[in-house]
């Protein structure tokens, strides 16, 4: 083969593997996403505009499989009343049955990778071995490089969870407007994430 042959081949294949690569990344971002286990706490992510993550909180939490709820990723600073269990998810939570004993804060997290170091923590204090953590599809390979070292460093469980959004499609993220800037995001932060942890 000559030159130009190979130049060919190799642009090919290269813009194959990129089509390829884009086909798939909505499944290779949600990929760490797991089914429900008993656990000891289950974890509501900040960061989400809609209430899906409360609502897949709730229905473990009604299903038994753990007995408390971790609120995250909000700050007293940004909520008119300072009342946390006057927060919108706190509210949805104490409507759908869950009493308000049963639910922790963390407000003082900015991210996730604080939010993970945060939970293992809490875990650790309370000698609790599995949490149960709900985020949206996309969000979950980050969540797995920042949970996995925060929980194996005090020998502690945790899973992933998956929203289902309506509108979530992982073999075409990006006819969705909404979906395709958060995956864009997740690419950016994945990176940070990489360098900076």
């Amino acid at each position: 083969m000559n030159r130009t042959g190979t130049f060919v081949a190799v642009s090919v294949l290269s813009a194959a593997s990129i089509v390829w690569g884009v086909l798939n990344l909505g499944h290779w971002l949600s990929a760490p996403g797991t089914a429900p286990t008993q656990g000891d706490i289950i974890v509501v992510l900040g960061g989400s505009d809609g209430p899906k993550r409360v609502e897949g909180a709730l229905e473990l939490y009604h299903n038994g499989y753990a007995k408390g709820i971790l609120l995250t990723g909000f700050h007293r600073a940004n909520e008119q009343n300072s009342n946390l269990y006057g927060h919108w998810e706190a509210k949805i939570l104490i409507d759908g049955g869950v009493p308000a004993k049963a639910l922790l804060f963390d407000d003082q997290s900015k991210n996730s990778y604080e939010e993970a170091r945060s939970t293992a923590l809490l875990m650790k204090s309370r000698q609790w071995k599995r949490a149960l953590v709900i985020s949206d599809p996309p969000h979950l390979r980050r969540l797995a490089m920042v949970w996995g070292p925060a929980c194996a460093q005090f020998g502690l469980e945790y899973r992933l969870i998956a929203t289902e959004p309506p509108t979530w499609n992982a073999s075409g993220w990006w006819r969705n407007k909404v979906w395709a800037k958060f995956v864009g995001m997740e690419l950016l932060k994945i990176s940070y994430y990489a360098l900076a942890y």
